[in-house]
C-alpha cells in the first residue's frame, strides 16, 4: 500500500534486509553438479499466497539462458512502458506464477519455508536440479544464499499517473499562520500489495484488487508538531521542532486530533485507510511498490515523504482474506479506546523501505516515532465551509 510503502529513508522506519546464512558457508561451497542450475528469485511459502497446502517456492527473476529469456518475454509482453494498471498488474503476476514459479524440495526445503515466513525480502540464489512433476516446476535445492539483483529499469522508473487530480487542493486553516494543504485524489482501481515476485512479508497485504469509488483529499505531508500543538495544546514529541513530524501520538489522541480538526474546519478529517494511503503513494498505478520520495521531491500527485524516514500510521489493519475489495475499511472499533495499538502495514521503497502503520495488532506497543497524516472526505459545497485559499468545496 507507502506505502512503496508500503515505500514506500535511512532511519527508524527503514526495514533492514535480513542476510540469510547457514545454507552453505563460503569456505564449504562446492561447484554445482553438472545437472544443477542456479535460479535467482524471491523465496516464498504458502503463507504468502494463502494456499492451504504447505509448500515453499521461488519466483524466478534470473537464471540459465532459457529462464532469463522467459523472464524477458514476460516483461516485454506484460509490462507496458506506461506502467501497470490494476488488470495489467494482475496479469503480470499470473504470468510469473504460471511460467517462473519453481517449487522447492530437498534437504533445504524446511529451513527455506521457515525463513521465508519471517525473513526480509532479498533475492536468493537457489542451486539444485530442476524437474517437472504434477504439472509443476521443481528445484531440489542443494544450496541457497543471498545474491545481488537489479530489477529491470522500467520497474524502477518513477511512477507515471494515468490520471492527474482534476480538482484544486483543499487547504485546512488551523489558525492565522498555520494551514494544511490536502491534495485531491480521484477514485480509481489498483492492484494493492506487493506482487509475489517482489517477496512480500507474510504480514503484508496480499496482492488483491481494490476499487475506491469515492474521491478524497489527503494531506501532502505528515502532521508537523506546530499543527498538532495548535490543535491539541500539547506536543508529546521527544525531539522537538515545529516543522518536524509529531511523535509519540497514541491511537486515542490521533482520533482526538482528527475530531478537533473536523470541528475547527467543518470538514470530516480522519485517518487514511491503508488502501487510500497506498493508492495515493503509488499515484493510482499498480506498479511494483519500489518508489521512495522525500520532502524535497514529492511524488507525481504532490505527496511528500512517501514513505520517508519512519513508519506512518493508517487507520486499519492488513487484510488476510486475499479477496478483491471495494472501499475497504478494517478499523476495529476498540481502536478508539486502546491507546497503544500500532499494527504494521508495509510499504516498500525503491532500494530502501518504510512503513505505513495500521491500528490493529500490537495492543501495548509504544507509538514512538510513528508519524501520521490525515484524509479529508470530499463533501458537497453546502455542508463544507471554505477553509482557506485554494480550497475546493465541491468534492465532485
Amino acid at each position: 500500500m507507502l506505502t512503496r510503502v508500503r515505500g514506500h529513508g535511512i532511519a527508524a522506519g527503514v526495514l533492514a534486509l535480513l542476510v540469510l546464512v547457514g545454507y552453505a558457508p563460503a569456505q564449504e561451497r562446492t561447484p554445482a553438479a553438472p545437472n544443477e542450475v542456479t535460479l535467482k528469485g524471491m523465496v516464498l511459502n504458502n503463507a504468502h499466497t494463502g494456499e492451504k497446502e504447505k509448500s515453499v517456492f521461488v519466483y524466478v527473476l534470473d537464471g540459465p539462458p532459457e529462464v532469463k529469456a522467459e523472464f524477458d518475454k514476460i516483461m516485454a509482453e506484460y509490462y507496458p512502458e506506461k506502467g501497470l494498471d490494476g488488470e495489467a498488474a494482475r496479469k503480470l503476476q499470473d504470468q510469473f506464477t504460471a511460467r517462473l514459479k519453481y517449487f522447492i524440495d530437498g534437504p533445504l526445503a524446511d529451513k527455506l519455508a521457515k525463513d521465508a515466513t519471517y525473513g526480509a525480502r532479498q533475492v536468493m540464489a537457489v542451486t539444485g536440479a530442476v524437474s517437472e512433476k504434477d504439472g509443476k516446476k521443481w528445484i531440489t535445492a542443494s544450496k541457497c544464499e543471498p545474491t545481488p539483483f537489479q530489477y529491470p529499469g522500467k520497474m524502477l522508473a518513477p511512477d507515471k499517473p494515468f490520471v492527474m487530480p482534476d480538482k484544486p487542493p483543499l487547504v485546512l486553516t488551523i489558525n492565522e499562520t498555520l494551514s494544511l494543504k490536502c491534495i485531491y485524489v480521484p477514485p480509481g482501481k489498483f492492484f494493492m500489495g506487493e506482487p509475489y515476485f517482489q517477496c512480500p512479508h507474510w504480514m503484508e497485504d496480499p496482492p488483491h484488487m481494490v476499487t475506491l469509488t469515492k474521491p478524497y483529499y489527503m494531506a501532502e505531508h505528515v502532521v508537523p508538531q506546530e499543527i498538532y500543538e495548535a490543535v491539541m495544546g500539547n506536543n508529546p514529541s521527544k525531539v522537538k521542532g515545529p516543522k518536524l513530524p509529531v511523535q509519540n501520538v497514541d491511537c486515542v489522541n490521533v482520533y482526538k486530533f482528527c475530531e478537533l480538526l473536523s470541528q475547527k474546519t467543518g470538514h470530516k478529517v480522519r485517518y487514511p485507510t491503508a488502501a487510500e494511503w497506498d493508492y495515493a503513494a503509488r499515484v493510482g498505478t499498480s506498479n511494483p511498490p519500489f518508489e521512495v520520495k522525500y520532502k524535497e521531491h514529492p511524488n507525481a500527485w504532490g505527496f511528500y515523504d512517501i514513505p520517508g524516514a519512519s513508519w506512518e500510521r493508517v487507520g486499519d489493519a492488513t487484510v488476510s482474506d486475499y479477496k478483491d475489495m471495494v472501499d475497504p475499511v478494517h478499523t476495529p472499533p476498540q481502536d478508539r479506546t486502546e491507546a497503544g495499538r500500532a499494527t504494521r502495514h508495509q510499504h516498500i521503497g525503491k532500494g530502501q523501505a518504510g512503513y505505513a502503520i495500521g491500528e490493529f495488532e500490537y495492543i501495548n506497543s509504544d507509538p514512538g516515532n510513528f508519524r501520521f497524516r490525515v484524509v479529508v472526505e470530499a463533501e458537497p459545497a453546502a455542508t463544507a465551509p471554505a477553509t482557506g485559499p485554494g480550497t475546493n468545496t465541491t468534492g465532485k
